[in-house]
Formats: structure tokens, sequence, C-alpha cells
């Protein structure tokens, strides 16, 4: 285990390269290793491997293949495991493979990420409710019905994006107030608007 979690720590550090992230991402077997890492490794070892896939979705040639290596199951349940202490990359990796039509697809596919999302944006990092936001935003505009339902009927949703919108980094207020917007078309049939 030693051994795999130096080299992802090597790969982490070597996919800050462009020319590194083009590299590496022709080798797939580096995908699945570095997710096996996100299954099996250490604290540690889990965090360089997200990191590292990261930096290598960076290039968006990567991020099919992080995805087919499968880890899109595996970071959404790491937000769920307070002891992994890499929520934050989690999200911003899942944040930034919902940019592929793959990683879109994958994400949907999660029964409790949108519960996990909401619960993130009143109780984590400011850069977990960045990229919590992020992902919702993702999830609600290409399609997502169900996302946009299933934030209006959870009591504590709208509340959190007002709070976000009225009181959270320049970032966050951006994308609350789109996320909010976009409720409220969601919901303008109705006599509720939001936000």
């Amino acid at each position: 285990m030693e051994a795999r979690e130096n080299a992802a720590a090597t790969i982490f550090s070597l996919s800050i390269i462009n020319n590194c992230k083009v590299i590496i991402g022709t080798r797939p077997r580096a995908f699945s290793a570095l997710v096996g890492l996100l299954r099996e490794g250490t604290s540690a070892g889990k965090k360089d491997a997200a990191s590292a896939l990261f930096n290598l979705s960076v290039y968006e040639a990567n991020k099919a293949s992080v995805v087919v290596a499968g880890a899109v199951p595996l970071l959404v349940e790491m937000l769920m495991d307070d002891k992994a202490g890499i929520t934050d990359d989690a999200l911003a990796l899942l944040a930034l493979l919902l940019g592929c039509s793959e990683g879109l697809e994958e994400i949907r596919k999660s029964k409790v990420l949108v519960p996990l999302l909401i619960d993130l944006l009143r109780f984590g990092s400011t850069k977990g409710k960045e990229n919590s936001i992020t992902l919702l935003l993702g999830l609600c505009k290409d399609g997502g019905e169900e996302v946009a339902r299933h934030l209006l009927i959870n009591p504590r949703s709208i509340p959190s994006l007002q709070s976000l919108s009225a009181d959270g980094s320049l970032k966050a207020r951006r994308k609350a107030d789109a996320l909010l917007r976009l409720l409220n078309r969601c919901c303008s049939q109705s006599h509720y608007p939001v936000g």
C-alpha cells in the first residue's frame, strides 16, 4: 500500500505540469490505480489520489477517463465519511467532472448526492459550499427537473441558498443567486416563488 500511495503522491506532483497531464492521460491504468486508492488508501493516500485526479481532470480529455475508472461513486461515498477528511477535495473533483457528459450522467445516478449537498450548503467549508452550489446548479441546469423538485421540497435548501446569497463568498453569492433564479423559474407556475 505504501508504494501505491507514494506513486499517487508522485503522480500528484507531476500532474501539476500541463504536459504531464497529457502524458499521464494516455495511461488508463494510472486512473484505475488512483481510483483504487480512493477506495482502499489511507487518508493521506486518498487525499493524494483525489488531488492527482483533480489536477489530471483539469485537462478536458482526462475527465471521461476518471469517470470510466469509477471515481464518481467513491467521491460521493467520501462525502458521507467525515473521517476521510477530504470532503472539499471530493467536491472539487465532482464539480470538475460535472463538466463532461460522462461525469454528468454518472453524478445524476447518485440518489444520495443532493441531500448531502444540501447539508454541505449549511455545514461545509467556504470552498465546500461553493462546490456544492456548483454541483446543484449544474445538475439543475442540464435537464435536472428532478433535482430542482428535490431542492424545492427540502425545507433546508432554499434558506441555505438565501443565506449564501446574502453572506457567502463572492463565488457562492453569484452561484446561489443563479440557482435561486433557476428554481424560481421552475416553480413560476405555482404561487410560491423562491428567493
